[in-house]
């Protein structure tokens, strides 16, 4: 999936390499966004950051950090370049660990009130690490932040069965749109959501990722800044409401695990201006129900959850109320993570062990099932009694370096549709979409070439 402004950009699935990750894009974004000129007498613009290139020095660095905390590596101590003549690599090897290591010692000082640490550190390293570039104290400040915001979630609880069940934005002849993985604020991102915007859709739901950690300025400038103004809804200040729900499209954003890294604060101001209830509900019309199911709640720290989350038991009390009372809708069943995978272990198996019990009993009462969280396009053939869709390729960036013919978990069926690969060497982008016409629903499963602004129907069926 080929980017036009930069290299690959990096994802880890840990949660403290992933806010390392965001303290220094947030750093380096506030520096490279250019501000422009306001007309005569009128209003500056706003200005919104935009994803820094990855072949930055500073970014580069930084992701070799991430890789090694990810691993559980220890990241070096590095001694101040010795001469003025210092290379810059020296140079920002140097004041890139050395944040690294004062960051924590500071995150370590909060919980334990012992300063000990960070005094020490300041002694050894003032004088050399204060002739590194400023920002590298606002990305000291934007970790520590963030690993300290992310100790609890404002998860919403339903106060009775019927809370978070949405009508009267669901027309009975609705063109619905799906994606996932998309906020990456890249090139790409952008051009795909042109396209789905090309399309009038009138419902678009995002099942999740705001890259990396899901920071207020990563979800304000990657996630809501361009849906928004691409889409064309309601504009809101930042956690506002939105009162005015029947504009289109009726948008919605499930939450993703990298969304509650930084502790999930900014995802839940976002929906609000989505007008989104919580991070799970029902949208519904005559024939249909979409129940989004919040998947990230118990996965905002992956070292606790070795690779198998799991849902809220009471939210399960509230899912299986839906599905045992449809009133004869389909239901179609929206996370970010998935149930199964042929190509990736879960905790160990193919199948979550965590999941599935929580949800074996409504599968059977289940049209479909769409999933992200895998940066691929897979439709498998019905296993554990469902229709499982992986659709995680909405804009991250993937090598089309081909994977071993022999699938770690072979037992899962699944159909020979593939994604193609661009000129750069990465699988194309793509989107759902599901045009209803009352009890049947058509589903195309779309493919977009950036570079020839075109896109073709991978798979196409009816539900």
């Amino acid at each position: 999936m080929g980017q036009t402004n930069s290299p690959e950009i990096k994802q880890f699935r840990g949660r403290n390499a992933s806010l390392w990750q965001s303290a220094i894009d947030q750093a380096t974004a506030k520096r490279t966004t250019g501000s422009p000129a306001a007309g005569f007498g009128g209003p500056r613009p706003t200005v919104h950051l935009q994803r820094p290139a990855q072949d930055d020095h500073a970014i580069q660095m930084c992701n070799d950090i991430a890789a090694a905390i990810d691993q559980g590596a220890e990241v070096p101590r590095v001694q101040p370049p010795s001469t003025a003549a210092a290379g810059v690599v020296d140079t920002l090897e140097f004041c890139a660990t050395t944040a690294y290591h004062l960051a924590e010692a500071t995150v370590k000082a909060h919980f334990t009130g012992d300063y000990s640490e960070v005094t020490s550190l300041h002694a050894q390293l003032d004088t050399p690490f204060g002739q590194c570039d400023p920002k590298w104290g606002e990305v000291i400040a934007n970790y520590v932040q963030s690993r300290l915001a992310s100790e609890q979630i404002p998860y919403r609880r339903y106060q009775n069965l019927q809370d978070f069940v949405i009508d009267g934005r669901l027309p009975e002849d609705a063109t619905v749109i799906l994606i996932a993985d998309w906020g990456t604020g890249q090139d790409a991102a952008k051009a795909l959501l042109k396209r789905v915007a090309s399309r009038t859709p009138d419902v678009v739901i995002h099942l999740g990722d705001v890259y990396y950690s899901g920071t207020q300025t990563e979800v304000q400038n990657y996630f809501y800044a361009i849906w928004q103004s691409t889409l064309g809804i309601g504009k809101m200040a930042w956690g506002q409401k939105l009162t005015d729900l029947t504009a289109k499209p009726a948008t919605f954003h499930l939450p993703g695990n990298h969304d509650m890294y930084s502790g999930g604060a900014p995802y839940y101001s976002v929906i609000d201006m989505l007008g989104q209830p919580a991070s799970y509900f029902s949208l519904r019309n005559k024939y249909w129900q979409f129940v989004a199911m919040d998947t990230s709640f118990h996965d905002s720290n992956p070292t606790t959850v070795a690779d198998a989350t799991s849902v809220d038991d009471q939210e399960i009390v509230w899912m299986k109320n839906k599905l045992n009372n449809a009133e004869g809708r389909k239901t179609i069943l929206l996370s970010h993570h998935q149930l199964f995978s042929v190509f990736e272990k879960i905790g160990g198996n193919a199948v979550n062990q965590k999941l599935l019990p929580q949800v074996e009993e409504i599968l059977p009462k289940l049209t479909a099932w769409f999933w992200g969280h895998e940066h691929n396009m897979v439709i498998y053939q019905r296993y554990l009694g469902i229709l499982g869709r992986c659709i995680g390729h909405g804009a991250f960036p993937v090598s089309n370096t081909p994977p071993s013919d022999a699938s770690p978990n072979p037992e899962v069926p699944f159909e020979r549709v593939s994604l193609s690969s661009d000129p750069t060497g990465f699988y194309r982008h793509g989107y759902v979409v599901m045009k209803l016409n009352g009890p049947n629903a058509r589903v195309s499963y779309i493919q977009y070439d950036a570079e020839a602004g075109q896109e073709n129907e991978l798979f196409q069926e009816n539900l």
